[in-house]
């Protein structure tokens, strides 16, 4: 911090002068003043009638006017000295440089010059003194950026009232602004406040209240337990105190510059003192108005300003403001106390380690890369215990889902099977779905009944039984069959021409309609195709599900979640044969159990969700093998999310992971014990649990947890401060 310096020192071969050294920017200059005696008169005077009016024993009615008199006329001889012609070196400095402080060092000088005035000089700039080689002599630490905390060390209260500056730091304390630890009585001793210095985690402020005096060896504290400590034997606690990050020391008693002086030679930025006995409110307020401007933010220099203003300006207090000081080192810089919690806020945003980005960066990028492919199987995993917990959150709730109307009914499917084709009188064929077993169930069931049938079998080639097939479909003019093809979505090893047979066939020609068997993800080689949950392509009027949905809803979009967490047993069921005569439906579903023979050709990976979404409950839909669905129950899942337009949207996993990250980067810069982070984490994943389950049913948008609260917790512990 650039400053005007002001260096005043008596020589011992001239004793009635003075000499005057001035350091400033781009200037150096010493001169020499005459000794000001008549203002030494001038400042006894002014002290004696100060004394006499403030002393409770000695009542002086004009007391505040004699005061006032005087202090005027000490101002006044002050401000003519320095504008004497003998100064005139530095009125030019001070007329060049209009915006720079003036520090005041006084090197072996009488003691009536160092207890004159100086701050209350009027020159348009922040006036105080220095004292000591400077804070840069000893090493101190990096001060975190952490909720300030204040030493009270309460000295020897006789005769004082200092219950209201207590309860004001108390205040502070219970609204969380600052950590406040507390010497009074028999805890304020020379051993307790030896050993509070010298705590390794540092103080920001130490606060003095009660009597002190002046004295040989550097002025005397008088403790609360009685005793007194001369400033001097408490210099080397300083120092350590200094180095461990001190930065303020607040004498709020009387006679204090010997021990700024102290504080300031052992590396304590800042002192601020009372030079000579004031009342005991005066140095009260003083302390309040500073406190005041320090908890809104203030600087020191300003505050400070601020109480000596509210000093004079009280009749009761007169005079006080002339003996309120500041002591400082040659190389302190500007002081904020933070105790505002943006301000505190902000600090420990800007020292956020390391390690919290590069967490955040890592789940955020995880989080993208999970995104591209939303088909790992990492991904399919989470998805499929995401929406399990939601089926039991659904449960808890008592929010089964969409209810069952007579626009909205369960849609029957007849699975072909040994049992169920013996059942319609038709012999069972090893290789493909028996074409005769398709022709019965139209035969069976009444058209007018059940206008829409869909054949979730592949139509892609000759077959015996076609033109049995053909000519029923053609006596039931009225009747609505669809089946299927597969095209390279369905099946990676159809080509573009996956129902070019079907087109030129007696089928097509009867009416039978051709869809493509996809169901919105990419298909596999394997047995057991991935059921789908993240669709990764539409499904539109073009695919088997959206033909056989109800208009207008017939276009399911990429990127969309099945909500395998409903209960699908309220909307498909299955029925054989033997009541095909008597169904009512707008629509029936026909196709495999997945098997022709013992070859698995149309069955799908059931995870735990699909399970719980097919398989439990009062009247499960699938009692064959737990891991393993049949396609034609997938595609009435996918008729009956059309149907319904239920399907949950997920919020991006970058998005949200970003986010939580960035929330932990915050809540460890707002909380510093580890305990309130636990805490606030805890909170959070108690909120947004259920905040998110909740939003998946009610707005059908699926916000991911896992990562995102993974990152919240890694990014809020990971700083250590």
């Amino acid at each position: 911090m650039e400053n005007i310096n002001l260096v005043i020192r008596q020589e011992a071969n001239n004793p009635e002068g003075l000499q005057v050294f001035i350091t400033a920017p781009g200037c150096n200059n010493a001169f020499a003043v005459p000794e000001p005696n008549q203002l030494y008169e001038l400042q006894k005077a002014w002290r004696h009638r100060f004394l006499k009016h403030h002393d409770p024993a000695f009542a002086w009615p004009a007391g505040a006017a004699v005061v006032k008199t005087y202090s005027d006329k000490l101002r006044l001889a002050l401000q003519q000295w320095i504008e004497s012609p003998a100064w005139q070196p530095l009125q030019q400095l001070l007329t060049e440089l209009p915006n720079l402080p003036l520090t005041i060092r006084l090197e072996k000088v009488k003691e009536e010059l160092c207890n004159l005035p100086w701050e209350s000089l009027c020159l348009q700039r922040p006036i105080w003194r220095v004292d000591g080689n400077g804070a840069s002599s000893i090493k101190q630490v990096t001060q975190q950026a952490r909720k300030p905390r204040v030493l009270l060390v309460v000295g020897a209260e006789q005769g004082l009232n200092l219950d209201g500056e207590i309860n004001q730091l108390k205040q502070l304390q219970r609204s969380g602004l600052i950590q406040l630890t507390m010497l009074r009585a028999e805890h304020c001793s020379a051993v307790d406040l030896r050993n509070a210095l010298a705590e390794r985690t540092g103080w920001n402020a130490v606060l003095y209240l009660g009597h002190s005096s002046s004295g040989p060896m550097g002025g005397v504290m008088h403790l609360g337990d009685g005793s007194q400590l001369d400033g001097s034997n408490l210099e080397g606690n300083l120092a350590i105190a200094a180095q461990n990050g001190l930065r303020l020391l607040i004498f709020n008693s009387c006679s204090g510059l010997q021990l700024a002086s102290v504080a300031a030679r052992a590396g304590v930025n800042w002192s601020i003192c009372f030079l000579e006995l004031v009342p005991s409110k005066a140095a009260a307020t003083a302390f309040a108005e500073l406190l005041t401007g320090l908890e809104a933010g203030a600087d020191l220099v300003s505050s400070l300003a601020k109480a000596r203003a509210t000093l004079s300006s009280n009749e009761s207090f007169e005079g006080c403001d002339l003996l309120l000081a500041t002591v400082a080192t040659s190389d302190a810089e500007e002081f904020k106390l933070p105790l505002r919690r943006r301000r505190q806020l902000l600090l420990r945003l800007a020292s956020s380690s390391k390690k919290q980005a590069i967490a955040a960066v890592a789940f955020s990028a995880v989080a993208f890369l999970m995104e591209l492919t939303p088909s790992n199987p990492l991904n399919t995993y989470l998805l499929d215990r995401r929406l399990d917990v939601q089926r039991a959150w659904r449960q808890l709730v008592k929010q089964p889902g969409p209810q069952v109307d007579i626009s909205n009914k369960p849609i029957p499917v007849l699975l072909l099977n040994q049992d169920t084709i013996r059942a319609l009188g038709v012999p069972a064929v090893a290789d493909h779905t028996s074409r005769y077993a398709l022709a019965e169930v139209l035969k069976r069931t009444p058209p007018d009944q059940v206008p829409v049938v869909g054949l979730d079998v592949l139509i892609d080639q000759p077959r015996n039984g076609t033109n049995q097939l053909a000519e029923l479909i053609q006596k039931q003019p009225g009747r609505r069959v669809v089946a299927g093809y597969l095209s390279p979505y369905s099946d990676p090893s159809q080509g573009a021409a996956g129902s070019s047979w079907f087109q030129s066939s007696i089928l097509n020609k009867v009416g039978m309609e051709s869809a493509d068997l996809a169901v919105g993800t990419v298909a596999s080689a394997g047995l057991l195709k991935p059921v789908p949950m993240h669709t990764q392509y539409a499904i539109s009027k073009e695919n088997f599900a959206g033909a056989l949905s109800k208009p207008p809803q017939r276009f399911l979009p990429s990127d969309r979640i099945i909500d395998w967490s409903l209960n699908w047993a309220n909307w498909v069921y299955l029925v054989q044969p033997a009541g095909l005569a008597t169904l009512q439906n707008p629509i029936l579903l026909v196709g495999t159990n997945g098997r022709l023979g013992e070859n698995a050709v149309d069955l799908f990976a059931a995870p735990a969700t699909v399970q719980g979404a097919l398989q439990r409950g009062d009247k499960p839909i699938w009692d064959g093998n737990a891991r393993e669905v049949p396609g034609v129950l997938v595609q009435a899942v996918l008729i009956q999310s059309l149907n319904l337009g239920h399907w949950l949207t997920p919020i991006s996993q970058t998005l949200c992971t970003g986010a939580a990250a960035s929330l932990g980067v915050l809540l460890a810069a707002f909380y510093e014990q580890r305990r309130d982070q636990l805490i606030a984490i805890c909170l959070i994943a108690l909120i947004s649990c259920p905040l998110a389950f909740s939003l998946a049913i009610w707005q059908l948008w699926l916000v991911p947890l896992l990562l995102p609260l993974l990152a919240l917790t890694t990014t809020t512990v990971s700083r250590n401060d």
